[in-house]
């Protein structure tokens, strides 16, 4: 998948399927989801186990562009990349493939959040520099 370093495999599960037989507009959504939060997993900008008391990101926006249908026992993989990062948020944009092929593009805006006092915190310097190793070779914009 050009231009994504990080690439999440979806197994298409026979309930995301609506009564047209392909993937549920909504369920892409949650396909982008999980690879929103592998991604910052594995760049480790975030821990799975953070909660209500932690610093941690919080989706201010997505939106989303299907091109095709998905049906039950296509191979699916969402890339997932940050093209640019803010003060205190980042856009990642998301590529959906089915069996190779543009499913669903859209983006998303993370702002980091400190839940303990209800308010929106600067992305640290620690976290800038992770995000730009993993993306190096890429364009992040700030």
């Amino acid at each position: 998948m050009d231009g994504f370093r990080h690439i999440t495999p979806i197994e298409v599960r026979f309930r995301d399927l609506d009564v047209f037989g392909h993937v549920n507009n909504g369920v892409i959504f949650t396909y982008i989801e999980t690879a929103r939060i592998r991604y910052l997993v594995d760049v480790d900008i975030r821990s799975p186990q953070a909660g209500w008391n932690d610093i941690a990101f919080i989706l201010a926006h997505i939106n989303c562009d299907f091109r095709q249908p998905i049906f039950y026992g296509q191979r699916v993989e969402v890339g997932s990349r940050i093209v640019e990062i803010g003060r205190t948020s980042m856009r990642l944009a998301h590529r959906v493939e089915a069996d190779g092929k543009l499913a669903a593009e859209g983006d998303g805006i993370l702002v980091h959040y400190d839940y303990p006092n209800q308010r929106s915190t600067p992305i640290s310097a620690e976290m800038r520099a992770k995000i730009e190793a993993f993306e190096q070779g890429s364009k992040v914009a700030e």
